[in-house]
């Protein structure tokens, strides 16, 4: 009922605010030719606007365009980002299967996942405590701007029951443009999930609030945003018999199921703040066709600040009653450091980070018809983490239960230059090249070599395009990789940065709706985290392949969309990978009285079997497990989709062949795949 009235507030407030937009950019755009169209603008969603202009009306006619891109190349480039409002793929709604096909996960929405696609792996280090949640604390070259010519918000609900074990996912989007050139926003989401089995129950929200302008010789991209994910961590059930053999289960439902912990929980807090402006400086004339002529800027000067900060706690309440289970029970971990009665390590990791850059613009130069740009970034880091505690002595000088907790601290920078050349302008042929080399500080020495190009050509009557990449990077484990102490782990390690090259290509052929890709990559000195969650660097030199095919088969109104991942792992005791897995969506479409669309059908994923990585809650780390294989079991999922309108709605059954064709349905070892259960999801959109 909350979350009813919160959505109700909110349209109030957006049909009010729509006002002033209307008037103001139909003053302003009425008289700009046919719909006062702007040159770049993509026309956008909803295209029943003709439904919407009474007979006769004076009030000018203002089309539904949205315009909606992010900054890509150390936030040089304004990437444009088609608008996606089709039903197709509406009822994947887990944000963890939208990024990857096949996941390392604990099972509910909004948990830790790690996807074990290798063209998903992160080069580069983060937070090491949400690297697994790095679907929901995103970054912000991922974040969209938008430009509208009417009010623009999008709401969206999913629920699943029963309402003892729900899961919820709230999200509203809400822009509009104050004038030609200025626009403002916010997006926010709440993922409220109690989870299947004990302990699960996950509260992850995030807020972000955006604005954009682009004048005429300067532009600013600025966003806050505040996530975060509040979510108990049960480490597993006690013992995977309670699924694998359901006959010997003495327990009246998933949720009676013991698990490891029901006390313990994971808090993380992130604050982000971004602010980018770019200057453009001279301006040269250049040839836009073959009859006239426009000027363009020389060069782009810009500066970005990023402000990230980071607070992760991990608390056991009662821990020593996990410590007086039966002595055939062994403690889930082997050792205490700091307090034996609980659990508070909290975790800080605050960066602050300017980048200068100077492009010179591919336009300006109609010669050589490639642009360049030069860049110097400067990173200051400071950490806190847990310390080793003492108790309180009493009057006595006895043993009590209070603890000082202490933190240890460190504060390091580090500076980078680079450069990069590129060609993002034409019709067949793009490509860029880049350099980063950083030289002081705490990443002295790191370097990564980029670059690419992609291109397209004809294919007899089908036009095809193809496209190569690669890297060759040197880079230095992140800090608490190395270091870090806490109640239940503690590493003072050195290690040596790691060297990866990696090769990735592939082609497309869109009118086949065919994509096939690859990838090939080589580590040396690799840092993983072994059988006794710990991190470790290995001297074997890793070899790691991917092909990837996805075809869309049609036949009338019967659809096929599949996806198919093939991978080769040169040590699966480092890195394991599933062979093969496949993801594959089956439908009939049809639209109904001119009006209803609608699919119905079922998606299949599976996957070979796999030493699945565990999951460390302490750390929320995914590590090397070797008792068990997880996989060879299909998960079938029916749905359907209808699209009226404006409104995008699906209902869906999770998870219906549950204990077919066995009962080996995990994620993870301890982290079984959650019992069927029906869902349903809509997103509306409105323009006004």
């Amino acid at each position: 009922m909350r979350k009813f009235w919160l959505l109700h507030t909110l349209l109030l407030v957006f049909s009010l605010s729509s006002v002033a937009q209307f008037q103001q950019i139909g003053n302003r755009m009425g008289g700009n030719g046919p719909g006062g169209q702007r040159p770049g603008m993509q026309r956008g969603m909803d295209m029943d606007n003709n439904q919407d202009q009474e007979e006769g009306s004076q009030t000018p006619f203002i089309p539904r365009e949205v315009k909606t891109w992010h900054l890509a190349d150390d936030y040089s480039l304004s990437d444009t980002i088609a608008v996606d409002t089709l039903s197709t793929g509406f009822q994947i709604y887990n944000p963890v299967y939208q990024r990857s096909i096949v996941n390392a996960y604990t099972g509910n929405l909004g948990a830790p996942a790690k996807s074990v696609v290798l063209e998903d792996f992160e080069v580069k280090p983060r937070f090491l405590f949400v690297e697994n949640l790095d679907y929901w604390f995103t970054d912000p070259d991922k974040w969209r701007y938008y430009n509208t010519r009417t009010p623009y918000t999008n709401l969206y609900y999913q629920h699943s029951g029963p309402k003892n074990r729900s899961e919820e996912h709230v999200g509203v989007i809400f822009t509009q443009n104050v004038n030609e050139d200025l626009n403002f926003g916010f997006n926010y989401k709440l993922i409220s999930s109690v989870g299947k089995y004990q302990a699960q129950k996950v509260e992850d929200r995030f807020f972000r609030f955006f604005s954009s302008y682009s004048g005429e010789k300067y532009s600013l991209h600025g966003s806050f945003f505040y996530g975060k994910a509040d979510q108990f961590k049960n480490g597993g059930i006690i013992t995977d018999n309670e699924i694998l053999n359901p006959q010997d289960n003495e327990y009246d439902g998933p949720e009676y199921i013991p698990v490891n912990f029901t006390t313990a929980s994971t808090r993380i807090d992130n604050y982000k703040l971004f602010i980018n402006q770019k200057l453009d400086i001279g301006k040269v004339n250049i040839q836009v066709n073959d009859s006239t002529e426009g000027t363009t800027p020389l060069a782009t000067a810009s500066h970005t600040f990023e402000l990230n900060r980071y607070r992760r706690a991990y608390k056991i309440d009662e821990l020593q009653s996990y410590y007086q289970q039966g002595t055939e029970i062994a403690p889930f971990y082997s050792q205490i450091l700091i307090d034996p009665t609980q659990t508070k390590d909290t975790t800080y990791h605050n960066t602050i980070r300017n980048t200068i850059q100077l492009k010179f613009n591919e336009e300006a130069n109609p010669f050589l018809r490639f642009g360049m740009r030069v860049y110097l970034m400067n990173e200051w880091e400071r950490l806190k983490w847990p310390a080793p505690s003492t108790p309180v002595l009493n009057e006595a000088g006895t043993d009590t239960t209070d603890y000082i907790y202490r933190k240890d601290n460190e504060q390091r920078s580090a500076t980078a230059i680079g450069g990069q050349l590129f060609k993002n302008r034409g019709n067949n042929f793009f490509f860029d090249g880049g350099l980063r080399i950083w030289f002081q500080g705490h990443k002295a020495g790191d370097s990564e070599i980029t670059g690419g190009l992609r291109s397209q050509f004809r294919i007899r009557k089908d036009t095809a395009g193809f496209f190569a990449r690669g890297g060759v990077y040197l880079t230095s484990p992140g800090f608490f990789t190395e270091k870090y102490y806490s109640n239940h782990f503690e590493w003072n390690k050195r290690f040596d940065p790691t060297k990866t090259i990696k090769v990735q290509g592939g082609i497309f052929i869109p009118t086949q709706r065919l994509n096939l890709t690859g990838e090939i990559r080589l580590i040396d000195d690799y840092v993983f985290w072994n059988q006794e969650a710990l991190p470790e660097q290995t001297s074997a030199f890793l070899k790691l392949i991917q092909v990837k095919l996805k075809k869309h088969f049609q036949l009338w109104n019967l659809h096929s969309r599949n996806e198919i991942v093939y991978q080769i792992t040169s040590n699966d005791e480092i890195v394991p990978l599933p062979e093969v897995s496949v993801f594959s969506s089956n439908y009939f479409e049809n639209t109904l009285f001119q009006v209803l669309f609608f699919q119905i059908g079922f998606d299949l994923r599976y996957h070979t079997a796999y030493y699945a990585p565990d999951f460390m809650p302490a750390t929320g780390q995914f590590f090397i497990q070797r008792q068990r294989k997880v996989g060879n079991y299909p998960v079938i999922n029916p749905f359907v989709n209808f699209h009226l309108k404006r409104a995008n709605i699906f209902v869906k059954y999770d998870h219906i062949n549950q204990g077919y064709p066995d009962n080996n349905y995990f994620h993870t070892i301890g982290y079984p795949i959650n019992p069927g259960g029906l869902r349903f999801g809509v997103s509306w959109n409105f323009y006004d």
